[in-house]
C-alpha cells in the first residue's frame, strides 16, 4: 500500500506540480552538460538520466503530502493575486506580478482543466458499460497526462518557452498510441464507421436498381415495341400505339419502387 500511494504522489507531482516538473528539468539539464564536459553525447544513457531526475524531483518535493501541496495552491490564489495586484506599480508591473502568482499553480491550473474534460468520457464509460470500464478509462486519461507532462519536463531542458508545449504535445501522443482510444472516440469511430456502411449499402441498392431498369426505354428513345413482346403484348391490350414513350424515374423513385418490391415492408402482390 505505501508503494502505491508513493508511486500515485510522484504521478501526481508530475502532472499538477510544477516544482516537480522543475526539479526534472533542471536535472536532465545538469546530466547534459555534464555528459558533454566528458565527451559524451548530452543524449548518453538518456534513460538513466530521466530516471535520476524523476528520483530527484520526488525527494525535493516529497516533504509534504501531495494533496495537502495541491490544497495550499488552490486555496491561497485569490490572496496571492490580490497581494500582486496591490503591491505591484503600473499595469505592466501588475501584470507581471500577477503571472508569476499564476504561472507557479500553471500545471495544476492547465492539467486540472484538461483532466475536467476527461471526466465526461469516464462517467459515460461508466454508466453505459460498468465501474470496470470506467476505471479503464480513468487510468487511461491520467497516463495520456502523465506522459504530456513528462514530455514537457524533458523537452524543457533542450527548448526554451515552447519546448514544454511541444514536448506535451508529443508525450499525449505517444501515451495515446499506447493506451488506445478513449470509451467515447471509440463509440464515435464505430457510430461514423455504421454511418459510412449505411451510405455504402444505399449506393449499392440504387447501383442494382438502375441496372434493373435499365434496359428500359426513356421517353426520348426510339424503340420498336413490337419486337419486345412484353410491352407489344401492353400496348395491344391496352390499344397503344408502338411508339408510345415510356416514362422515366427519378434515382429517389427506383429507391421507392425497390423498396416496395423487395424491401421488409414489400407489398403483397399475391392473388
Amino acid at each position: 500500500m505505501v508503494a502505491i500511494a508513493r508511486v500515485a504522489s510522484s504521478i501526481g507531482r508530475l502532472i499538477f506540480d510544477t516544482k516537480f516538473q522543475k526539479v526534472m528539468t533542471n536535472s536532465i539539464k545538469a546530466s547534459g552538460r555534464l555528459a558533454k564536459m566528458q565527451g559524451k553525447s548530452r543524449f548518453a544513457k538518456f534513460g538513466k538520466q530521466i530516471g535520476d531526475a524523476f528520483v530527484r524531483a520526488e525527494k525535493k518535493t516529497g516533504k509534504t503530502p501531495f494533496f495537502q501541496d495541491m490544497k495550499k495552491l488552490i486555496t491561497t490564489y485569490p490572496a496571492d493575486l490580490k497581494t500582486a495586484w496591490n503591491s505591484a506599480p503600473g499595469l505592466g508591473g501588475k501584470a507581471k506580478a500577477i503571472w508569476n502568482a499564476t504561472k507557479s499553480r500553471g500545471p495544476l491550473l492547465g492539467y486540472g482543466l484538461l483532466a475536467g474534460f476527461e471526466v465526461p468520457n469516464i462517467l459515460k464509460a461508466t454508466s453505459e458499460d460498468g465501474v470496470a470500464t470506467g476505471a479503464v478509462e480513468a487510468g487511461k486519461s491520467t497516463a495520456r497526462l502523465a506522459g504530456g507532462a513528462l514530455g514537457a519536463s524533458i523537452a524543457g531542458a533542450f527548448i526554451p518557452f515552447i519546448g514544454p508545449i511541444l514536448g506535451w504535445i508529443g508525450g499525449d501522443y505517444l501515451a495515446g498510441k499506447v493506451v488506445g482510444k478513449s470509451y467515447t472516440e471509440k463509440q464515435l469511430a464505430q457510430a461514423e464507421k455504421t454511418k459510412e456502411l449505411i451510405e455504402q449499402s444505399k449506393q449499392e441498392e440504387l447501383a442494382q436498381m438502375q441496372q434493373m431498369f435499365s434496359g428500359y426505354p426513356s421517353s426520348n428513345s426510339n424503340v420498336d415495341f413490337s419486337t419486345m413482346p412484353y410491352y407489344y403484348g401492353m400496348n395491344g391490350l391496352n390499344g397503344l400505339d408502338n411508339n408510345f414513350p415510356m416514362p422515366t424515374l427519378t434515382n429517389e423513385q427506383l429507391m421507392q419502387l425497390g423498396n416496395a418490391l423487395y424491401g421488409t415492408n414489400k407489398l403483397d402482390l399475391q392473388v
